[in-house]
């Protein structure tokens, strides 16, 4: 099952819902042709900055099935696929094969605190019964659990893991990932604005991460230069980039500032669901002006926030 190609910028795009907060199927739709358009290498969707846990059975095949009609075979679909067990993963894993998403993305059980032969253990169920490549994500702040390098380590061995989005925040970690399994799979950073640099200059094959739809073709620049040795000006967009981001998450609740940033730019933002709220009218206008003095958008802007 592994590819070679599977590398380079995949954005993590937000779901559009209306001010009903039912789902926008036709907004998602436009957003990821947009995001597309930025000229990405591949789209990760139903995520966490997809407010995947808010989305039902139903809403879920609707983005799948959107994302691929959207993309239009124009680059591969990444499906979020996480749950609590195993077969509850699987079941994600099919639903996703069938709309024609190209890669599963699972990350540990959460709330449930598993003990590392416990996290193997539903990996290799899992591993065993995939119609779909499966891209491992650790992102401990919301699983309450890490893999270590070890683990990672003998779950690249599989035929079937294909890559990592390592985003524990954990440079020594990520580090250790991408010497020890860059040579089996394919090594994504999370977090591009914190750690990209480093992470591409240490041998990651690209990043994967929510700002991307935002910053647009600054994200594909800063991983040009990155990728090319340009390293002043990929040093001048990450700073830039660290800023909106640090902007993000010091407004509201991930992921509303998200929204609001893309509503901001006249792409498909609206609201969140419950229970997180969207930013309120002093959020969004300190958000503003953060984007004017990134350059993301002109000082007269004031997208419709709906």
């Amino acid at each position: 099952m592994k590819s070679p190609n599977f590398r380079g910028v995949y954005p993590a795009v937000t779901t559009p819902f209306h001010a009903d907060l039912s789902l926008d199927a036709p907004g998602f739709g436009r957003l990821v042709d947009a995001v597309i358009g930025d000229g990405v290498n591949g789209i990760v969707v139903n995520g966490c900055t997809g407010e995947s846990w808010s989305l039902s059975a139903d809403e879920r095949a609707t983005i799948f099935r959107t994302a691929v009609e959207a993309s239009r075979g124009r680059v591969p679909i990444v499906a979020g696929c996480s749950a609590q067990t195993a077969a509850e993963t699987l079941a994600k894993i099919h639903q996703a094969a069938a709309a024609g998403c190209t890669i599963a993305m699972v990350s540990p059980p959460w709330y449930i605190m598993p003990g590392p032969d416990e996290i193997m253990a539903h990996y290799r169920k899992i591993l065993a019964a995939t119609p779909l490549p499966i891209l491992l994500y650790n992102i401990p702040r919301r699983t309450g659990v890490s893999f270590t390098v070890d683990m990672v380590d003998r779950l690249a061995d599989d035929r079937n893991v294909i890559g990592i989005k390592e985003s524990s925040k954990d440079w020594g970690l990520l580090s250790s990932v991408i010497r020890r399994t860059r040579d089996r799979i394919s090594v994504f950073a999370g977090y591009a604005s914190f750690f990209g640099l480093a992470a591409l200059c240490e041998g990651a094959v690209g990043y994967i991460d929510s700002g991307t739809p935002v910053f647009g073709k600054k994200s594909i620049a800063f991983h040009r230069a990155a990728t090319t040795g340009d390293l002043e000006t990929a040093r001048a967009l990450q700073t830039d980039m660290e800023r909106m981001l640090a902007a993000y998450f010091g407004l509201g609740t991930f992921p509303a500032s998200i929204k609001a940033a893309l509503d901001l730019l006249g792409r498909p933002g609206g609201p969140t669901r419950d229970p997180i709220r969207p930013l309120d009218p002093a959020q969004r206008e300190t958000l503003r002006k953060v984007m004017v003095a990134s350059g993301l958008i002109a000082e007269t802007s004031h997208a419709s926030a709906a």
